[in-house]
């Protein structure tokens, strides 16, 4: 392999007076692990040179093509006679596994999943100990390809919807996949412009074998420490780990107040304007509402961008510019101010970030009809989102189910969250 990287090394060793090339990246693999092989080889004893190099996963590989492949996913490739082993020497740089910022709860475990797909699979294998227990590994792109790993129950996925998945999988020919697991959604899923999230999101553990017990897929993505848990619905993305860490009563009070803070995050605004409105179309109020959300939107973006350091000097910042000298200048009143900031708390509430960001923006969108057309733009508005939503059946799955279609039984234990039998039902 032609590479003038700095990182990619050549070893030329003899053998029984024979040339023998090792190949690695520096950067990809255990230095330990190639001083080993290295010393195996020099100090062979009589021994073939399989016997050698067999201190672990050795294969021959008589494809170029993959053995440059192996190469640069952090194996060693020996040559000898024209023969290409693949010795895996593969040591990456990682994160240590700790629990995930935003997705935190009080009990439980303190885990989380990291860029390596090899210690995410085996975070879940650790939690599912079962024969049935998949892991499908693929490979897609060419150019640039990347490793997926396909996680399910063999005896409890739908089929149906597994092979759907497999198929789409396949059909995806794109090579730009660094961003690999927001990528991954938009192929498998053909998202488009929907801004409604599709799958969940998690770097807990305990949240991904969850589902995978419960009959769903999940994907784990090389690189990226976020899996992919689909078939899901609006429901499901609604629910958090903590519920499930606290008493049956405790958790469905918390799962109340968190439906109860997104309803309010997206209502409270648009409602107070329509309660509030004479009849007469009011730009400048209209301007004013929006102009508060969109202030509130900017410091939201600003902060995530902001060093922690900075991040409490930025917010009182914030505070005094959006609060006391707004009002004191009368360009915003005290009602608009409140209303808006009680709203955008309750969508700091809702456990799915993206999830959090559709709500916001369709806020806005509603906050524009309902100042624009009053009652009429609302009722217009909730035709078209909830005609949308009924629409919408990621992988065949309905995204409104159980509200629709009704399953009053699933309905009711999404609400209340029911103690655990002995029987598992």
């Amino acid at each position: 392999m032609k590479n003038p990287s700095f990182d990619l090394n050549t070893r030329i060793l003899d053998f029984d007076n024979e040339k023998v090339t090792i190949n690695y990246f520096s950067s990809l693999c255990s230095g330990d692990m190639v001083a080993y092989l290295v010393e195996g080889i020099t100090n062979h004893r009589g021994k073939t040179l399989k016997d050698c190099i067999n201190n672990g996963d050795v294969k021959e590989e008589p494809d170029v093509n993959k053995a440059q492949y192996a190469l640069l996913t952090g194996c060693a490739v020996v040559t000898y006679r024209n023969i290409q082993y693949v010795l895996d020497t593969r040591f990456y740089p990682s994160r240590s596994i700790e629990e995930p910022e935003t997705e935190k709860s009080v009990r439980g475990s303190k885990d989380g999943f990291n860029e390596s797909i090899l210690t995410c699979v085996g975070l879940i294998r650790r939690r599912i100990r079962t024969i049935d227990l998949v892991m499908n590994k693929q490979t897609i792109g060419k150019n640039n390809p990347l490793d997926i790993c396909i996680c399910y129950l063999d005896n409890q996925v739908d089929k149906q919807i597994l092979q759907h998945l497999l198929d789409r999988i396949k059909e995806i020919k794109n090579e730009d996949l660094v961003m690999s697991d927001r990528a991954l959604e938009e192929m498998i899923l053909d998202q488009g412009y929907n801004p409604f999230p599709l799958v969940r999101y998690s770097e807990r553990p305990d949240v991904v074998s969850t589902h995978i017990l419960h009959g769903h897929i999940a994907i784990i993505c090389d690189t990226s420490s976020s899996v992919l848990m689909l078939p899901t619905t609006l429901f499901e993305i609604l629910e958090h780990v903590e519920e499930h860490r606290q008493t049956p009563i405790i958790g469905t009070f918390i799962r109340l107040i968190r439906c109860s803070s997104v309803l309010l995050s997206i209502y409270l605004v648009p409602i107070w304007i329509l309660l509030t409105n004479s009849g007469e179309l009011d730009l400048v109020f209209l301007g004013q509402v929006l102009l508060v959300e969109l202030a509130i939107e900017l410091l939201r973006i600003a902060t995530i961008h902001t060093p922690t350091s900075l991040s409490n000097a930025m917010g009182m910042i914030a505070a005094v510019l959006l609060g006391q000298f707004a009002i004191d200048l009368g360009i915003f009143s005290e009602e608009i101010l409140l209303l808006c900031a009680v709203g955008d708390v309750g969508g700091f509430a809702t456990p799915n970030y993206e999830l959090s960001l559709t709500n916001k923006y369709l806020k806005i969108f509603m906050i524009i009809f309902c100042g624009l057309l009053s009652w009429l733009g609302f009722i217009i508005f909730h035709i078209v989102l909830i005609g949308y939503l009924v629409s919408l059946k990621p992988l065949g799955m309905p995204y409104l189910y159980p509200l629709y279609p009704f399953d009053g039984k699933e309905l009711l234990n999404f609400i209340i969250r029911k103690p655990k039998k002995k029987n598992g039902s």
